[in-house]
């Protein structure tokens, strides 16, 4: 059984309680962040530590251990459990509060345990999306405020789909766990405002700028149903193929070769990550 951490102390995942007079519960004032470990190495570390440092910020928290305590903790939590394909996650909520509404001290869990892949089919056939008018609180800031995600899960699962596609009246944002990208022709598109930006956002669009022209804007519903290829990026779905928005079929509802290549560099570029990195 895998171990964790949390406040300080290295235990069972079932000994991690947190009270019924958190403010994370009580609120739903938390933060998290979701990285891959692949042989020992948690996959851009520095990055996904930099992102929970600002969603922490953005909202007013404060972490409470140092940066590199948190940077320990999850080497010493890779090495204990030994897992080829696991991950990490960085859970920090606003603590016990006195009133029923102002944080206490914040209580951090991070938790170590087995990954599972998503299915190949998806990269191999691609997915499917409902679209909703919706935009988050904070979108800069990966909060555990998923009240709208969960309540839709049902309906875009009845429909067949594999996630909902969130826009502000016809203007896309981003899925509720992951980024959005298009192709038009050979040019890869993709959106920063009003997102989180995914770490397999930026390292895409890194390894992307080797091999297609690239620019980053706003744009439309209308235009991805247009597109020649569409795909979500996040740190388990990775490039993961789009072919229909709702009940349209993109571009035939066919994956795309631009998909099929970005996704074997970009595989190759973390792999690449994890050789330089291991120990």
């Amino acid at each position: 059984m895998a171990i964790q951490f949390y406040n300080g102390e290295f235990l069972p995942r079932e000994a991690i309680k947190f009270s019924i007079d958190d403010v994370g519960i009580l609120r739903g004032y938390g933060v998290f962040d979701f990285m891959r470990a692949i042989e020992g190495v948690p996959v851009f570390v520095e990055d996904h530590l930099d992102r929970f440092e600002k969603s922490a910020a953005i909202v007013g928290m404060e972490l409470p251990f140092s940066r590199e305590k948190i940077r320990s903790v999850i080497e010493e939590l890779v090495t204990i459990n030994g897992l080829p394909l696991g991950y990490i996650k960085l859970v920090m909520t606003g603590g016990d509060t006195a009133d029923g509404f102002a944080p206490g001290k914040p209580n951090l869990a991070i938790l170590n345990d087995v990954l599972e892949n998503n299915a190949q089919k998806y990269f191999d056939e691609g997915t499917s999306l409902m679209t909703h008018d919706y935009t988050r609180d904070f979108p800069m800031s990966k909060t555990t405020g998923y009240v709208m995600a969960v309540k839709l899960l049902p309906e875009w699962k009845k429909e067949g789909h594999f996630d909902v596609l969130y826009h502000t009246q016809g203007t896309v944002t981003e899925l509720s766990r992951s980024n959005i990208f298009f192709f038009k022709g050979d040019k890869l598109i993709t959106n920063d405002n009003a997102i989180l930006k995914g770490i397999s956002r930026m390292k895409v669009l890194e390894v992307a700028a080797e091999m297609f022209e690239t620019e980053v804007r706003d744009f439309t519903l209308d235009e991805l149903r247009s597109a020649d290829e569409v795909f979500m990026t996040s740190t388990n779905r990775r490039v993961m193929p789009v072919v229909r928005l709702d009940d349209q079929l993109i571009a035939h509802g066919r994956v795309g070769s631009n998909c099929k290549k970005l996704l074997k560099a970009y595989d190759e570029f973390v792999m690449a990550y994890v050789r330089a990195n291991k120990k």
